[in-house]
């Protein structure tokens, strides 16, 4: 999980549609996909559960939040749904940048329509943090965190 990247690069992306949305479901929304996927991962309790990257990666679940956001007409799911794309939006760019072997975020995304997820071992959260410390994931954070201080600043004048 790269936080500041997500949230910082995420608000950016999310801008043109976000005006009328509710900032804290946005932003959840952002993070959404790995609130979900990596405590089902480290619990390891299902061997289905292959990577750090399964259901709340999928297809399927942003276009269930967009779906029941508009059709009961719920910002606050509107805008899960929005920060939910920004996320894999930005896991897609990292994976672009060949940090990984393949795309798990292609394989999680398409999910079912490509069989199983990807398949990751990290011993520990320790161990997958470290394998984190890449180029593309570093410059992420960095950006993401600056573009939150310039929108703070910005707030503050």
């Amino acid at each position: 999980m790269f936080v500041f990247g997500h949230i910082g690069i995420g608000r950016k992306l999310a801008s043109p549609w976000s005006r009328d949305l509710p900032r804290v479901p946005l932003v959840v929304g952002m993070l959404l996909p790995d609130l979900i996927d990596k405590p089902l991962y480290y619990a390891r309790a299902w061997d289905y559960v292959s990577s750090t990257r399964t259901f709340g990666h999928t297809g399927l679940l942003l276009l269930l939040l967009l779906l029941c956001g508009y059709l009961v007409r719920s910002r606050a799911l509107l805008a899960l749904g929005l920060g939910d794309a920004t996320h894999l939006l930005l896991d897609w760019a990292v994976d672009g940048f060949g940090h990984e072997v393949g795309s798990s975020t292609w394989m999680a995304i398409a999910w079912p329509l490509y069989g199983d997820f990807a398949h990751y071992y990290f011993a520990s959260v320790a161990d997958h943090a470290e394998s984190l410390v890449v180029t593309p994931v570093v410059a992420a954070e960095v950006i993401g965190l600056a573009l939150i201080g310039w929108d703070y600043v910005r707030r503050k004048a």
